[in-house]
């Protein structure tokens, strides 16, 4: 098979995630009122990332081929998805929502940093210990549970710098940027633990159960042997994640620095 081959028949009639995309779509087009602002590209965005996940051909790469194509979407479902659905929810829906006493209640408390920061930082880790991410592929229950728990624990984690409510974001502005950062750091140590194991961690890649015939273009064509694709998955984690992080840090301090100049503009 052919990458071209492939790219035209991997993809995967997920009726759950198709489903779960739908309602998510719906619910937002619902809540908004059919009334679309420019925020709503970002949900759409979101969505559609996870949809692509789950069922294109990136979906049997992660799955049955490639480590590190597993970390990429890992990435997508903690840091890039649950930002992009915090951006598009509009600030009066989010002040709605929180007027109700469960959602107040539970904004107490998985939006304070202590809680919300373990929360993203700790399902990636979990996740990638190889006795967990083993079972995570065995059984399906846990396969499905998984991109969940991580879009789950990344809302939590992007609600104190991201909350569609300014008042429920983390401040002052160093003070957020030391969340962030701390969380780069951790990223970066799990990272090099996997770039530089020195045997494999995650065996069901050394020898991947070739279902669509493409193993030999990955390994001969695309050159990426076992051992390569783990470091790449490694070198993803440590590298364009603690990206995400700083470019999230940068965004903060350039707002912070332009407050006065817009202020005395103002004035």
């Amino acid at each position: 098979m052919t990458s071209t081959e492939f790219l035209i028949s991997a993809w995967t009639p997920n009726a759950a995630a198709i489903g779960g995309c739908a309602a998510l779509l719906l619910a937002y087009a619902m809540a908004v009122r059919f009334r679309f602002s420019a925020r709503a590209a970002a949900w759409f965005g979101g969505v559609l990332l996870v949809l692509l996940a789950l069922v294109s051909p990136l979906a049997v790469l992660a799955r049955q081929y490639l480590f590190s194509v597993h970390m990429a979407t890992h990435i997508l479902f903690v840091l890039v998805v649950p930002a992009l659905l915090l951006i598009g929810i509009p600030e009066t829906l989010a002040e709605s929502w929180l007027r109700r006493r469960s959602f107040a209640r539970a904004q107490r408390f998985f939006g304070r940093p202590a809680v919300a920061w373990p929360a993203g930082i700790g399902a990636m880790a979990l996740w990638h210990i190889p006795a967990v991410f083993r079972a995570g592929m065995d059984h399906p229950l846990l396969h499905m549970a998984e991109p969940l728990s991580l879009l789950l624990a990344g809302t939590i984690y992007w609600w104190p710098i991201l909350s569609p409510v300014r008042q429920s974001r983390l401040n002052p502005v160093p003070q957020a940027a030391a969340y962030l950062f701390t969380s780069c750091l951790a990223c970066t140590t799990m990272g090099v633990l996997i770039t530089f194991a020195p045997a494999p961690l995650y065996a069901q890649y050394v020898h991947p159960a070739d279902l669509y015939g493409f193993l030999p273009v990955i390994r001969e064509g695309w050159g990426i042997s076992a051992a390569l694709d783990q470091q790449i998955g490694g070198l993803l984690m440590w590298v364009p994640g603690c990206l995400i992080y700083l470019t999230a840090i940068m965004a903060m301090f350039g707002r912070w620095y332009a407050q006065p100049a817009n202020a005395a503009v103002q004035a």
